[in-house]
């Protein structure tokens, strides 16, 4: 509330491990702290782990199916929150009842959304030919890739225009499709190489993301690859600071953005994933400004149209 430019937004709320009732009203109730400034960041799961311990059926795309289950209930219920709604669904049921059924106890319906019908939908990808992100295109949402390779990124965008195409809608402008990646910026390049490896950033993905997307199956080493032909084991932590992280000086960062950009075809938002860097707080600061003050007003007419 102390700001007001500053957007927020999920990337995401993953669908299947969230019962959609309860999840309408929190996003409802965001969405009014916010003001208005809420941003419905959606999407269906990709560990493994998380599948085991909700005992959904990833192998056989349960996920998908309940992501779309799960949205349509939430959307209905914002559209009729005064119910009575009821949805027999194949993983969930939902009944509303009529709220005059309960004026004895003065019980009223839950909020709807403050924006109108509901914030910004943005719909996260990973996996190639993501059927998630035709989800996007089907239904005119904001399309979200991770940070992996950028040639396997590039085919994102082909299941955005399919599932535009399959339900009738024009090709969606790639202006509204965001891109993630792992950034860090120094005054030289190798400052700017230890500064990444040595911090937050390499100790993130040391102790954390790399065992566990590339360490058990199933695997996406593969996803991170700039050449097929790479064996998994020469995919390192060094391998991703030359191939696949954005880091160097703001000269080098606007020239690896640029092939980026020009790799996928074009893009809009640029989402910059990062970590608690408390530690070397100064040094976070001064890749925040060097991005903002030096290599983003290089890349203005980059806009994805």
């Amino acid at each position: 509330m102390q700001t007001k430019n500053i957007k927020l937004g999920t990337g995401a709320h993953l669908l299947p491990f969230h019962h959609p009732v309860e999840l309408a009203c929190r996003v409802a109730y965001l969405d009014h702290l916010a003001q208005g400034r809420y941003m419905f960041g959606i999407g269906a799961g990709g560990l493994q782990s998380d599948h085991e311990l909700f005992a959904i059926d990833m192998e056989k795309g349960e996920h998908r199916d309940m992501t779309r289950e799960s949205l349509d209930i939430i959307l209905n219920l914002w559209k009729n929150v005064d119910g009575p709604f009821k949805y027999e669904g194949k993983f969930w049921q939902v009944n509303i009842p009529d709220p005059k059924d309960y004026e004895f106890a003065s019980l009223k319906t839950h909020i709807t959304p403050f924006q109108k019908p509901h914030p910004p939908i943005g719909v996260a990808g990973v996996s190639p030919g993501s059927s998630t992100l035709k989800l996007a295109g089907e239904r005119g949402y904001i399309p979200l890739s991770l940070g992996l390779n950028a040639n396997y990124v590039a085919g994102h965008w082909d299941s955005v225009t399919e599932g535009a195409l399959e339900s009738g809608r024009e090709a969606p402008s790639r202006s509204q499709w965001r891109i993630v990646r792992d950034i860090w910026v120094a005054e030289t390049d190798q400052r700017a190489r230890e500064g990444a490896i040595n911090g937050m950033l390499g100790r993130a993905w040391r102790d954390y993301l790399y065992p566990l997307f590339c360490g058990n199956p199933p695997s996406i080493v593969s996803y991170m690859k700039h050449d097929e032909s790479i064996p998994d084991e020469d995919v390192t932590i060094d391998y991703m600071l030359d191939h696949l992280w954005i880091v160097g000086s703001p000269d080098t960062v606007v020239d690896k953005l640029r092939t980026l950009y020009d790799t996928v075809g074009g893009f809009g938002h640029l989402i910059w994933l990062t970590f608690d860097h408390s530690e070397d707080n100064e040094a976070y600061e001064t890749s925040m400004r060097l991005l903002a003050e030096e290599v983003m007003p290089r890349l203005s007419d980059l806009t994805g149209d």
